[in-house]
């Protein structure tokens, strides 16, 4: 007697790859995506601690308490961190954030959350990218609980390290999350000493293994259901088009 998915075949590393792509597509990006293994909190910090180190000057934005975490993390990595905090109820401005930088001109990194699932509120993120770029800061977007609900585009918002997860608007699984990145990203993680090497937070770790080997073979055994949960519910997004999706998750608000 056979079971659905007890007996499915393996994962391949062509599959797991042709996911990725599906994802790069819904975020409009031609910068690498990478799926990880985990809950969105893994590329969350692994984005951090890959790119913020002792010499790091960061802007981070609080409109929430996943600001807050972020401002730990930084903290934790030996940054220096000049907070921007806003009453929750309420979005930051590119205003804001250019007295930010008029203040503290040195800050490299800024971290934002695009959407806060406590409040529903959305930062202005397109604006915001605007003054990020001319600044010459690094950018990183939790994208966590917008994808699907409202636009994620990092290429045309200059974000430079964009996590996403499936579990809220794109009404997927929770295993499962990606992160974009730029190649301005990468080359900061390359030239942070204290990035996680060898380790399940390691994005320097996929970039070698994975994508610097072709995608041809993967870090570990697949978390195989979710990445099909995944999948299944990307394509679903593409199916109905995300205007679409977009427009019925407005509609509900």
């Amino acid at each position: 007697m056979t079971h659905p998915l007890l007996d499915l075949p393996p994962l391949t590393a062509g599959r797991f790859a042709a996911i990725e792509d599906r994802v790069a597509r819904l975020l409009g990006t031609a910068q690498d995506v990478v799926v990880m293994q985990g809950e969105a909190l893994l590329p969350l910090e692994g984005a951090i601690r890959a790119a913020a180190g002792p010499g790091t000057v960061a802007l981070n934005i609080v409109t929430g308490p996943y600001g807050q975490t972020f401002g730990n993390w930084l903290r934790d990595c030996g940054a220096t961190v000049h907070d921007l905090a806003v009453p929750f109820h309420t979005a930051v401005s590119a205003e804001q954030v250019r007295g930010a930088f008029a203040e503290h001109p040195e800050i490299d990194f800024v971290s934002l959350v695009h959407a806060e699932a406590a409040t529903g509120n959305t930062n202005p993120v397109a604006e915001i990218g605007e003054a990020v770029r001319a600044q010459g800061a690094l950018f990183y977007l939790d994208a966590v609980a917008s994808v699907g609900a409202e636009p994620v585009l990092p290429d045309a918002w200059g974000v430079d390290l964009c996590v996403i997860g499936a579990q809220k608007a794109m009404g997927g699984p929770a295993g499962v999350s990606a992160v974009s990145v730029s190649e301005r990203a990468w080359a900061r993680m390359a030239a942070n000493p204290a990035a996680p090497r060898r380790s399940y937070l390691s994005l320097l770790d996929w970039k070698e293994r994975w994508l610097g080997g072709g995608r041809k073979a993967l870090l570990h055994a697949p978390a195989q259901l979710e990445m099909l949960a995944l999948d299944a519910c990307v394509e679903r997004i593409e199916a109905e088009g995300p205007e679409a999706v977009m427009a019925r998750h407005a509609a509900a608000a």
